[in-house]
Formats: C-alpha cells, structure tokens, sequence
C-alpha cells in the first residue's frame, strides 16, 4: 500500500475524474444538436439568477461595474447561457473540421492581424469574452500557429487543457513559471502568433490602470511582450452574433518606454476592452473578483430586463 495520505488520494481520485469528463466531453459534445444546446444553456441561465451561487453573484457585480448600471436578471441570465454556450464549444472544438471551425468566426479589423503577423509579428491581447479557444483555433486554421500561456488549476485540468488546446495547434506555456517571457519572445521569433487573456491579474502584479473610470489591475505582460520583440500590441474583443462569433481588432497600440509606458500601453488594451465589453456585455465571463466592492456589491436584484 502506498504511503499517500487519504488528502493526496482525494486529489488522484478528483483529478482522474476530472480527465475521464473531459475525455468524454470531447469525444460527445460536437454529436449534440446545437438546437438543444441552445435551449439546455438557456433555461440553465435562467435558472442561476432564481438561485445564484458565487459565482454568478459575482458576475452579476463585475456586469454592473462595467455597465455602471444594475444588472436586470434578463441580462444576468443570458450572461451565464453565454458562459455555458462557450464550455459547450470547448467540448465540441476537437470534432469539427478545420471549414467547420473557420466558418464559426467573423472578424472585424482583421487586416491589421495580418499586416503585423506578417512583419514585426503580433501579441494580441484578450479578455474573457466569447470564446478565446475557438479564436485560437480560427488563427491556428487560418495559417498564423498561436502561443498562449494558461493558468495552473488542478494538475490534471491543466494537462487537459494543454493537449486539447495542442490538438488545435496552439503552444502553451504555464503562467508563472520563470522563463515564460523568453518564451513567448521566442515564439514569435519563430513566427506564431502570440495571444494572452489579458483582463484577470492572476497573481497580484499587474500594473494600475482604469476601467470605465474604476481602478484595477491588468497584467502588463502583452505590452512588455510587444515591446521586448518589437511585435505589434493588438486589443482584440470576442462577442457572439447568432451562430458565430466576431472577433474584433482594435488598431495597434504604440510601444512606449519605461514603466510609465507599460501601463500607458495597457490602458489602451483596458480602454478597448471596456468600449466592446460595455457594448455586448453578456458575453463577459469574468466570474472571479476584479472591481472593487462598492458601489455595485448589492444590485436590486428584482430588475428585469
């Protein structure tokens, strides 16, 4: 008998759980009818506003901080069916083809992707809107191989994550670990694209910026990618329309020296998102604190839209 706590074998049995769905979610997910998924993540979404968790309480905050209004549960319900719309798609990417998955996006500024892509190279910065592994993948298929960094969860979730994502053709590093830098420079030495979720400061230090006139934080690392290697800082913002998702391009934002520079390049990242986001809020899927408390902690929750 191995000498493993019973702690450490509550771990091995979760995350050998957590292995097994996700192998079963992305054998089974694209065989669904999306017009039952679509009716699925509906009523779900409503259902979470009647009997919200964490997790929805504090997406219902981050809404109304960016919106700077109260969030109607009309609003709340259809962010959370976007939420659940975007891990169906997770599930199903790995079943559909290379056309099939082309065919799901539309771009807006998409010419300013290439002409970087094709010169200094490109560091596109995303929040967490829409669906940025199918935005990965729509790169990956389109000629232009994306590097990424993904945050460490459980072990197994991100040893899940990184095969999936490299079944699409994109490179993952690990945040946090200490040459991950070098390693996106050196990615785009060799020709990918580069492109980090941008809005979540995962590890407390990201630089102070504002967001719709709120004071946050945002990771600087796009801006200090782009500057390093001389690549081209792109904001980009993913919403859905229907049955696709748009995937818009802001115009390349100017590399400025210093520490000062950094955070001047990463407001224009946070002003380009807040512009899209404030726009197509319900496809922000930001469940994890980021504004501060007041004034939006406690909306009246009986609002409609």
């Amino acid at each position: 008998m191995s000498g493993l706590s019973e702690g450490a074998w509550a771990d091995r049995a979760r995350d050998a759980v957590l292995r097994g769905l996700y192998r079963l979610g992305w054998r089974t997910a694209s065989r669904l009818p999306e017009s039952l998924v679509r009716v699925l993540v509906g009523a779900l979404g409503r259902l979470a506003v009647v009997r919200p968790g964490r997790h929805v309480r504090q997406l219902r905050h981050n809404l109304a901080a960016a919106t700077g209004t109260t969030v109607p549960d009309g609003l709340l319900a259809r962010g959370v069916a976007s939420y659940l719309r975007t891990f169906w798609e997770v599930l199903a990417l790995p079943g559909w083809s290379a056309t099939a998955t082309v065919g799901r996006v539309q771009t807006v500024g998409e010419q300013a992707l290439r002409d970087a892509y094709a010169g200094p190279g490109a560091v596109v910065a995303l929040p967490h809107s829409g669906n940025w592994d199918l935005a990965g993948a729509w790169a990956c298929r389109t000629g232009m191989p994306v590097t990424t960094v993904a945050e460490r969860l459980s072990e197994a979730e991100y040893q899940a994550f990184v095969a999936f994502r490299e079944s699409l053709g994109m490179e993952v590093l690990a945040h946090g670990d200490p040459g991950v830098i070098s390693g996106l420079a050196g990615a785009l030495r060799q020709g990918r694209l580069v492109c980090l979720v941008a809005d979540r400061d995962l590890d407390g230090t990201g630089v102070p910026i504002r967001w719709a006139g709120r004071a946050v934080t945002m990771p600087a690392g796009p801006a200090m990618v782009a500057r390093r290697t001389g690549a081209v800082l792109l904001p980009a913002v993913c919403s859905y329309e229907a049955q696709q998702m748009v995937i818009r391009f802001g115009t390349p934002i100017a590399h400025r020296p210093g520490r000062a520079g950094l955070v001047a390049m990463t407001q224009e990242v946070a002003d380009f998102f807040a512009a899209r986001i404030a726009e197509q809020p319900q496809d922000w899927h930001l469940m994890q604190p980021f504004f501060d408390a007041a004034p939006y902690a406690n909306p009246h929750a009986g609002a409609r839209r």
